[in-house]
């Protein structure tokens, strides 16, 4: 069987295609070209600013514009400690928000800064309080960039904020606390807050010229040396067994008025008790003499007879010889009533 060769029929379309791209191969390069340029553009034109950022956009090495958070007010309420900065004197206009933002191509530069907060922990370092009592304290504080300018100017890096940071606040607190008394330092919160506020503003005074503001600043930790410690204790204890002995005081005196007023109500029930059976015990006895009266008017040989047994009775004991003259009382009511109701 006889096979025909049949060679492949010419692709028209692809040669057309070809024939397209030589043809406008320039205007697609210079398309291509555009976009990219375009796309350049404006990647130079716009950058973001997070809801946790800050930035500060320089022309030819000149700050211009700094961007801040809308709740930084740091140049409201620093306003007179920078008035001899950059960010106050007008020449950097300042704005807030966050989002996307607008710059002019390869002429501004757009740096971003974090404004969220940083924590400082300082080195552990001896100090002394007022009588000369020695610790071991570690300080912390909260931080933040407030001002991206100065920041930039005059810091540039986080290393550079933390090497400054240790310069000022490390000094501020030991010198505060060398004011203190030791027993305000270890057992008086109240004392020490007013000490580390005022330490503080002392060093937000020289911070803030750096476009930083320290939030909150405390005492990480305090060590008693080993020659304080027994001495330390010795004295906390006796201060504990003086609140102690306050207690018991205060107690026993409750414990006091509490039975002194108990006896005083029981006292006044008492008298209350008494007086009622009094009154009882009175009327008892009125009824009873009334009653003995009563008796005594119906048959009076009979009633002294009787009295005369009852006298008898409670006079006289067993084995009791009596001798009595007749004429008594006694022997002429009980013969008198025996003669009587004989007859």
């Amino acid at each position: 069987m006889n096979t025909k060769y049949t060679p492949n029929p010419p692709n028209y379309s692809s040669d057309k295609l070809m024939d397209f791209f030589r043809k406008h191969f320039k205007t697609l390069l210079f398309l291509v070209i555009f976009l990219i340029a375009l796309i350049v553009l404006l990647n130079e034109a716009f950058f973001i600013v997070g809801e946790a950022d800050q930035a500060v956009v320089s022309r030819f090495g000149v700050i211009k514009r700094i961007i801040l958070n809308d709740h930084n007010d740091f140049h409201d309420r620093y306003r007179e400690d920078l008035i001899n900065e950059i960010t106050i004197s007008g020449n950097v206009k300042i704005s807030t928000g966050s989002g996307l933002m607008i710059k002019i191509p390869f002429i501004d530069k757009a740096d971003l800064y974090p404004s969220r907060l940083f924590t400082y922990t300082s080195d552990s370092e001896i100090v002394n309080t007022l009588e000369k009592k020695q610790y071991y304290i570690t300080t912390a504080a909260q931080w933040a960039i407030t001002d991206p300018a100065l920041f930039a100017i005059k810091l540039g890096t986080m290393t550079s904020a933390e090497n400054q940071l240790d310069n000022i606040i490390h000094p501020v607190i030991v010198q505060a606390i060398n004011r203190m008394l030791a027993d305000d330092f270890i057992g008086n919160k109240d004392a020490l807050n007013r000490v580390l506020t005022q330490g503080l503003k002392t060093i937000n005074h020289d911070m803030c010229l750096r476009g930083i503001e320290v939030k909150d600043i405390q005492i990480h930790r305090t060590i008693l040396p080993q020659a304080n410690l027994d001495s330390t204790y010795a004295r906390m204890e006796a201060d504990r067994t003086k609140v102690a002995q306050q207690l018991r005081s205060e107690g026993q005196e409750e414990y006091l008025k509490a039975v002194a007023e108990a006896d005083l109500e029981a006292r006044r029930i008492e008298a209350e008790a008494v007086s009622k059976a009094g009154a009882i015990r009175g009327e008892g006895d009125a009824n009873a003499l009334e009653i003995y009266a009563n008796a005594y008017s119906v048959d009076t040989t009979f009633y002294s007879y009787w009295r005369s047994l009852q006298a008898l009775a409670y006079s006289v004991s067993d084995n009791t010889h009596m001798v009595l003259d007749k004429k008594h009382p006694l022997i002429k009511d009980l013969l008198g009533a025996i003669y009587e109701y004989s007859e």
